[in-house]
C-alpha cells in the first residue's frame, strides 16, 4: 500500500544541510536537515507526522523545528580546510551509507581517522569506504575496543598508507596536519572514537582569574620590568581532559615548577577536571612541552597559548583598543529604557551622531523590544524601520550593528550597509547563520531560553557561568558549520535572559571565563531588571550600569553594550588609565 507521508530528500542546499519534503494527505512542508541522508528524511517525516498528532502546530513551525534539530557525532562537520567531519557509524550498513554520503562531496584525498569495537565488522565497515589515501587505526579509552595492530591489517588493500596511533586524539591530530586544504578528514567507526575526537573542538581552556594580568602601554623605562613582572605572575586555567592526558600534563607542568590539581569527581564519564596555577613563564614552557608529548596535547598547547595571548592583546572586534561601547539605539515604540523615543528616522539618526561624538565605536540599531511581555514584530514591521537608520548611518565613521533575531530582517540590514548581526536569541532562526555567512558580516551570539524575555522561563544552572559558557560553545560551532568564522563572532553572556539577578550578577564578575571559547567578549547589561535591587531610591540604574561597566573592563571585557554612552565611555577610559592600558 502507498505510505500516507512520504519524505523526499532533494538534494544538497549547503554543505551542511538537504533539502527535503514532506506530503501527508492534506498538507507538506519544506525543510532543510542537518542530518543527512534519505533515512534521516524518513525520520522527519515520522517526526513531523507525530508532532501533528500530538499538538496544535502549523507546517511552518514543524520545518524550522526540524531544521534546528542536531546529533553530535553523526556526519557531523566541525572544521574546514581542510574539511573534516566525525561520524559514528559502526557497522557495515550505517558505513555503506556513510560511504554515499561522501559521494556528496568534492575533495583530494580520504584520511580516515578509524576505532572500532572488537565485536564489529569492522571488515565490512572498512571496505565499504571509498579510496583511503591514509588511514590512521586507533583506539579508543575502552577494554573491548579493538587494536590498532589488528585494524591495521584490515586496512591492508584499501588504503595507500596504514598508521598505527593508539591514541584517538592524537590520530586525528596527525590527520589535520598530514591533510592538504582541499582533502577531507573523517573519524569514524566507533562512536567512542568520536567522543574522544570531538573534544579538540568543545575543550576550553578557562582562564580562572577574575582580573587577568595588566597590559601596560606605560613609558619605555618599565617596559622590560614590566615584561618581566608579568611573566612571574600567577595565572589559573582550567580544562577537562582525557585520564592519559591529565596524567601527562601534571607531570610536565610539574617538573617546569607549576601547580596541576587533578579530579574527576563531579566531571563527564571518562574526564578529568585539570587546573593549573603558575606563571605565565611557567604555562608557556608547559605548552612547548605538550607540543612534542603526543595524545592530541599540541592542541592543547596551541589553546592555552591562545588564552596567555588574549590575555595580554589589545586590539579589540572594532579595531578599538581595549574595550568597545556599543551604543544602544531603540527605533521601537516598546523598548523598556526609551521606546518611542527614537523611533521617528530624523531622531535616531541624531541620536546616533550623539552616541558617536559621545564615543560610540559602534552602534547597534533595534526594531523589536526583548522585554518581557513584549509582542513580537512582524518581518515586515521591523525591517520598514531598522533599514532607513541603517541607510542613513552609513555615513558615520564607526561600524553599525543590527540587532535583531530574523533571518529576513538581518538579511534586508546588512544589505543596506550593516556590519554585524546582534542575535539575541543566539541563532532560534535556523536561516540566520546561513545569512551572515554570505554577508561576510559579524555576528554576536547571546545566550538566552526565550526571547522576547518570558519571565515564567528559567534553568537550573548548576554553574551558570559553566553551563552557559558550555552552551554557548555548541552555538559558536553550529556557526561555524555554516561559513562564519570565529573570529567574526562574538559572545554575549546574556544577562537578565533566563537568569536570576545573583546569576546574572555572577555572569558579570566571571565575565572573563568567557574568553576560553576564543571569540571577543560583549556584555550587555545596561539599565537592566538586575540592578533594581541595588538602584536605590528613584529606581535609578545609570550608577549600577557603570559599576558593572568598570567591572566589565577591568575583565578585559571587548565590547560593552550600552543606553547611556558618554558616562560608559568615562568609565572605560578610567579603568584603561588606570591598568595603563590606555
Amino acid at each position: 500500500a502507498d505510505a500516507d507521508v512520504v519524505a523526499t530528500e532533494n538534494g544538497m542546499r549547503s554543505d551542511v544541510e538537504s533539502e527535503v519534503a514532506i506530503t501527508g494527505p492534506d498538507w507538506s512542508l519544506e525543510t532543510a536537515l542537518t542530518l543527512l541522508g534519505g533515512h534521516q528524511a524518513t525520520n522527519a517525516g515520522v517526526a513531523a507526522t507525530l508532532a501533528r498528532q500530538v499538538a496544535a502546530v502549523d507546517e511552518r513551525t514543524i520545518a524550522e523545528g526540524l531544521r534546528q534539530a542536531t546529533w553530535p557525532g553523526r556526519f557531523e562537520l566541525v572544521d574546514r580546510d581542510p574539511t573534516v567531519v566525525l561520524d559514528g557509524s559502526h557497522n557495515p550498513g550505517a558505513a555503506a551509507t556513510l560511504s554515499d554520503l561522501l559521494g556528496r562531496y568534492e575533495y583530494e584525498d580520504l584520511h580516515v581517522v578509524f576505532a572500532a569495537m572488537s565485536d564489529k565488522a569492522y571488515d565490512e565497515m572498512i571496505a565499504s569506504l571509498p579510496a583511503v589515501e591514509r588511514a590512521f587505526v586507533t583506539r579508543p579509552q575502552l577494554d573491548r575496543a579493538e587494536s590498532v595492530d589488528s585494524l591495521a591489517d584490515a586496512f591492508k588493500g584499501h588504503a595507500a598508507t596504514v598508521n598505527r596511533v593508539p591514541s584517538v586524539a592524537e590520530a586525528v591530530d596527525r590527520a589535520i596536519r598530514r591533510a592538504e586544504e582541499d582533502d577531507f578528514v573523517l573519524v569514524t567507526g566507533s562512536l567512542y572514537a568520536v567522543a574522544e575526537a570531538r573534544d579538540r573542538w568543545t575543550r576550553q581552556v578557562v582562564p580562572k582569574d577574575r582580573v587577568p594580568p595588566r597590559a601596560t602601554n606605560r613609558s619605555e623605562e618599565t617596559e622590560g620590568a614590566s615584561e618581566e613582572a608579568r611573566g612571574v605572575e600567577p595565572s589559573v586555567f582550567e580544562t577537562f581532559l582525557r585520564h592519559d592526558q591529565a596524567e601527562t600534563v601534571a607531570e610536565r607542568f610539574e617538573a617546569v615548577g607549576g601547580t596541576c590539581v587533578r579530579s574527576s569527581a563531579g566531571t563527564p564519564e571518562k574526564l578529568d577536571r585539570v587546573v593549573l596555577s603558575g606563571s605565565a613563564t611557567e604555562l608557556r614552557s608547559l605548552a612547548g612541552h605538550l607540543d612534542d608529548a603526543g595524545l592530541g596535547l599540541a592542541h592543547v598547547a596551541t589553546q592555552l597559548r591562545a588564552r596567555l595571548d588574549g590575555s595580554s592583546t589589545t586590539s579589540g572586534p572594532f579595531g578599538v583598543d581595549g574595550t568597545a561601547v556599543m551604543g544602544i539605539l531603540n527605533v521601537t515604540p516598546d523598548s523598556f529604557h526609551d521606546g518611542g523615543e527614537y523611533d521617528a528616522l530624523d531622531a535616531a539618526v541624531e541620536r546616533a551622531e550623539e552616541m558617536v561624538a559621545a564615543g560610540a565605536d559602534v552602534v547597534d540599531v533595534g526594531g523589536e523590544s526583548t522585554r518581557p511581555g513584549a509582542d513580537p514584530v512582524p518581518v515586515e514591521t521591523e525591517i520598514d524601520r531598522v533599514v532607513p537608520v541603517v541607510e542613513e548611518l552609513s555615513s558615520l565613521d564607526v561600524p553599525v550593528s543590527v540587532d535583531t533575531r530574523k533571518a529576513a530582517v538581518a538579511d534586508a540590514a546588512l544589505d543596506a550597509g550593516a556590519d554585524v548581526v546582534n542575535d539575541v536569541s543566539g541563532l532560534s532562526d535556523p536561516e540566520m547563520r546561513f545569512v551572515v555567512a554570505d554577508h561576510d558580516a559579524g555576528l554576536v551570539l547571546m545566550h538566552s531560553l526565550s526571547a522576547p524575555v518570558d519571565p515564567d522561563r528559567s534553568a537550573a544552572y548548576d554553574d551558570v557561568v559553566e553551563d552557559v559558557r558550555t552552551e554557548l560553545a555548541e552555538t559558536v560551532l553550529h556557526a561555524e558549520r555554516a561559513g562564519v568564522d570565529r573570529e567574526r563572532i562574538l559572545v554575549d553572556p546574556g544577562c537578565g535572559f533566563g537568569k536570576s539577578t545573583a546569576e546574572s550578577m555572577e555572569l558579570v564578575d566571571r565575565l572573563g571565563e568567557f574568553r576560553a571559547l576564543g571569540c571577543p567578549v560583549m556584555l550587555g547589561h545596561s539599565q537592566k531588571s538586575m540592578f533594581a535591587g541595588v538602584s536605590g531610591d528613584g529606581d535609578d540604574r545609570l550608577p549600577p550600569t557603570l559599576a558593572a561597566t568598570a567591572m566589565a573592563a577591568e575583565r578585559a571585557a571587548d565590547v560593552v553594550r550600552v543606553h547611556d554612552v558618554a558616562e560608559n565611555a568615562a568609565v572605560v577610559r578610567t579603568v584603561a588609565a588606570t591598568t595603563g592600558s590606555d
